[in-house]
């Protein structure tokens, strides 16, 4: 048997409903804990100016176009020239063009989080201490508080000279490393050698600051300060020629640099002492270009090339060296 409510009943009814839902919503967020580092609002490009039909023309690769900026001197207001893809010049300005490869996401490949994303400000709590939202941040540099006034990662000028065109362009070796935010990988594992823990980059470090013996025992302090001794022949070149030496599998480095031909890649060869002295290059840039100095590890390009990851982090590594200068954008965009 059906029952039959009062109209007035089914009114009242339906508003108590509706207020408590209002007051649901209305209820006070958990509130979220700040944290040492707030992520910072991305800008998104700007909208380009170019007329319709010469977009592909005025484009050109990222690196390339920061490149020009940097080498017109790096100015903040004025327009600079750059190549587009069709070789002819076009003009582009810091704000428009080059300010956006930093603070949107996704400008270098789909999904990449911005630069300043994890270099937002000249602080503590960024990466580096590092500002990439502005134009100040950029020509202040790195390490501004713990190396004042900072190191810079551009040279106005001189794209060559910039440290930052190696880190937009130059992949981490061996490829396939696991990017630790905290940097906590950056020398690569921890080795036993002589009864004594080292990690592998401070272990070439060593044998490169010795002089890079060849045949010679060359010294290294461990982790605790204790002195060891160390061979080109047992510790170092495995390095170079083991799979698995640097994570678990990675490929050995001389798998790619196997010799001093056009067939390897920079015409490099890891797998002999000889071949590591000779370089990279040896072929279209004869003698080659030396990867180590002996005696001097700080200054061996090696150095950076085990230690410092892609920015930023993600960019997929190509074995062609194809997207070393980035996406073609236009206006900051991806093209």
């Amino acid at each position: 048997m059906k029952r039959h409510y009062p109209l007035g009943m089914i009114v009242l009814g339906a508003a108590l409903a509706l207020i408590a839902v209002l007051a649901a919503s209305c209820a006070t967020p958990t509130p979220i804990p700040p944290t040492e580092t707030p992520p910072t609002p991305t800008k998104p490009p700007p909208p380009t100016e170019t007329p319709a039909g010469e977009n592909l023309a005025a484009a050109a690769l990222a690196v390339d176009l920061i490149g020009a900026w940097v080498d017109a001197g790096a100015p903040e207001s004025d327009p600079f020239d750059y190549p587009g893809m069709d070789g002819k010049t076009y003009q582009g300005t810091f704000e428009v063009d080059v300010l956006p490869l930093f603070t949107a996401n996704g400008a270098w490949f789909e999904s990449s989080q911005a630069c300043a994303g994890c270099h937002f400000a000249n602080t503590e709590f960024s990466a580096h201490e590092m500002d990439l939202n502005t134009y100040a941040g950029i020509l202040a540099g790195a390490d501004v508080l713990s190396e004042p006034p900072g190191e810079a990662i551009i040279v106005p000028g001189d794209w060559a000279a910039s440290s930052l065109r190696a880190r937009l362009r130059n992949n981490r070796m061996p490829p396939g490393w696991q990017f630790d935010p905290t940097e906590g990988n950056r020398n690569g594992p921890t080795l036993t050698v002589d009864g004594g823990q080292i990690t592998a980059v401070e272990l070439i470090g060593a044998w490169v600051d010795a002089g890079a013996p060849e045949t010679e025992a060359f010294p290294f302090t461990d982790a605790a300060g204790a002195q060891h001794q160390g061979t080109f022949e047992a510790d170092i070149l495995p390095l170079f020629t083991v799979n698995g030496a640097w994570f678990e599998g990675s490929q050995a480095c001389a798998a790619c640099h196997f010799a001093n031909t056009e067939s390897s890649a920079h015409e490099m060869d890891l797998s002999s002492y000889a071949g590591i002295l000779a370089g990279a290059d040896v072929l279209s840039e004869p003698p080659g270009e030396a990867i180590i100095v002996p005696g001097d590890w700080a200054a061996s390009s090696l150095r950076p090339r085990l230690r410092n990851n892609r920015m930023p982090p993600g960019s997929h590594f190509d074995p062609t060296e194809a997207n070393r200068n980035g996406p073609t954008i236009l206006a900051g965009r991806p093209k």
